[in-house]
C-alpha cells in the first residue's frame, strides 16, 4: 500500500513539474509578447528589435524561442509597415518551426501571417489561396484573433464582388471574434466597414465605424489605426471630390506622420544591419546541416579552377613561345631579304611627301608605325583602333604607294 502510494506521489510529482516546465515557457513568451507589443505601440521599434535580435544569435536559446522572436520581429517590421523584412522574418521562423515539435502549429500561424502581409499589400489572390488552405483544415492551429483576421479578409473579398449584404455579415462575425481575442486590433475591421458603408451610401453608418475604430486605437494608443482609418477616410473625400473634408482630413494625417515618420526613418536605418543579420542567421543553419556536401564542392571547384589556371598558364607558355620564333624567323628572313635586295628597283624617292600626300592622315600615322618595325596588334592598340582595320589601312597603302608587300616596304624605308 505504502509503495503504491509512493509510486503515485512520483509520477504526479514529475507531471507537475513538466507542467511547470511547460507554462513557464509559454508564460515567458506572453511576458516577452506584452513588451514587445507596448514597445511598439509607444513607436520603440528599435527597441524591440534590440530585445529580440540577441534571441536569434545566441546559441542558449531553444528553437521554440527563436521562433517566437521571428514572428514578433516580424510583427514589428509590419508595424512600420516595412513588409519585406516582415516577410524575411517570417522565412527565419518557419526555418526554426521546422526544428520543433510543435511544426504544424508553428506552419499554420506562419501562413496566416503571411496571408495578413499578401493582403496589406493588396496581393488578393495570393492571399486568397492561402486563406482558403487554411480554411480547408478548418483553421486547424490558428487562434481566434488570426481566426477574425482571415475571417475579415473574407469579408473585403466578398465586398470587391459587391456583395454588400454577405461582406457587412462576415465583418460582424470577425468582430465578435475579434472583440473576444484582440480588441486592440477592432480598428482594422472598423475601416473595412468605413469602405463598406461609403459603397452603399451611408454616411451614417461610415460615421458610426470610424468613431469606433478613433475609441480602440486611442484605448490601446495605437497611432499605425489612426492613420489607417484616416487614409481611408481621405480617399473617400478624394473620391466625392469633397474639398473641405478633404482638407480638414489632410490636416489630421499630416499630425499624425509628424509623429509616425520620425521613428519609422529610425526602423529605416536598422532595414540594413537586419538583413545582414537575417542573412547570416539562415546562412549558419544551411551551413551547419550540409557543411559536408559544401566542403566537398568547394574543394572540387577549387581544384577544377586550379587545373584550368594550370592548363591556361601552359597554354600562354607555349604560345609565347611560338609567337617569340616566328618573330625571331621574321626577322631573320627580313635581314636575309633586306641584304639580298640592296640593288632594288625602287628608289628612295618613292615615299617622297609628295607620294605620301594621296594617303588619308590615318593610313599617314599607320605607314608611320609601320616603319618603325611595329606589328600589326602593336599598331592597332597604339591607335585604338582593331587589327582588322590596320590590315585594311595597310592593304590601301600599298596599293596608293605601288608596293607589293612588307618586305618591299621596309627595304624602301631601309634606303
Amino acid at each position: 500500500m505504502t509503495k503504491s502510494f509512493t509510486t503515485h506521489v512520483i509520477f504526479l510529482g514529475c507531471i507537475l513539474l513538466l507542467s511547470t516546465v511547460g507554462y513557464s515557457q509559454k508564460s515567458s513568451y506572453q511576458q516577452l509578447e506584452q513588451k514587445v507589443y507596448l514597445l511598439n505601440n509607444e513607436l520603440k521599434y528599435n527597441e524591440s528589435q534590440a530585445l529580440l535580435l540577441p534571441i536569434l544569435q545566441d546559441d542558449k536559446f531553444s528553437a521554440d524561442e527563436k521562433y517566437q522572436a521571428s514572428i514578433l520581429l516580424s510583427y514589428t517590421y509590419k508595424r512600420v509597415y516595412d513588409y519585406q523584412s516582415a516577410l524575411k522574418f517570417l522565412k527565419t521562423a518557419q526555418t526554426f518551426a521546422e526544428q520543433t515539435p510543435n511544426k504544424a502549429l508553428y506552419t499554420a500561424n506562419i501562413q496566416s501571417e503571411e496571408a495578413f502581409i499578401l493582403f496589406d499589400t493588396h496581393d488578393y489572390q495570393k492571399a486568397d489561396r492561402l486563406m482558403a488552405s487554411l480554411e480547408k483544415s478548418g483553421f486547424k492551429h490558428i487562434n481566434q484573433e488570426n481566426k477574425s483576421k482571415l475571417i475579415m479578409q473574407q469579408g473585403y473579398l466578398l465586398f470587391v464582388k459587391k456583395q454588400y449584404e454577405q461582406a457587412e455579415a462576415t465583418y460582424d462575425r470577425a468582430i465578435v471574434w475579434m472583440q473576444a481575442s484582440a480588441p486592440c486590433h477592432l480598428p482594422m475591421i472598423y475601416v473595412k466597414k468605413m469602405q463598406l458603408y461609403n459603397a452603399m451610401n451611408r454616411p451614417d453608418l461610415l460615421a458610426g465605424a470610424l468613431k469606433k475604430s478613433t475609441f480602440y486605437a486611442d484605448s490601446c494608443k495605437i497611432i499605425k489605426y489612426h492613420l489607417y482609418a484616416y487614409e481611408e477616410l481621405r480617399e473617400i473625400y478624394k473620391a466625392k471630390n469633397d474639398l473641405p473634408h478633404l482638407v480638414q482630413t489632410q490636416k489630421k494625417l499630416d499630425s499624425l506622420n509628424v509623429i509616425f515618420a520620425r521613428e519609422q526613418n529610425i526602423s529605416s536605418l536598422h532595414n540594413q544591419k537586419e538583413s545582414i543579420v537575417s542573412d547570416y542567421i539562415n546562412q549558419k543553419l544551411q551551413n551547419e546541416k550540409n557543411s559536408k556536401g559544401y566542403l566537398a564542392i568547394l574543394l572540387a571547384a577549387l581544384a577544377l579552377i586550379a587545373l584550368a589556371l594550370l592548363s591556361w598558364l601552359v597554354a600562354s607558355r607555349r604560345k609565347q613561345r611560338r609567337l617569340e620564333g616566328e618573330f625571331l624567323r621574321m626577322k631573320l628572313e627580313l635581314e636575309t631579304y633586306l641584304a639580298r635586295n640592296r640593288t632594288a628597283v625602287l628608289n628612295r624617292n618613292s615615299l617622297e611627301r609628295g607620294d605620301l600626300n594621296v594617303l588619308s592622315e590615318r593610313q599617314q600615322e599607320v605607314l608611320e608605325y609601320m616603319a618603325m618595325g611595329m606589328p600589326n596588334k602593336a599598331i592597332a592598340d597604339k591607335l585604338c583602333i582593331s587589327e582588322n582595320t590596320v590590315k585594311y589601312h595597310i592593304k590601301n597603302i600599298y596599293l596608293l604607294l605601288d608596293i607589293k608587300d612588307r618586305k618591299e616596304f621596309l627595304v624602301t624605308v631601309k634606303k
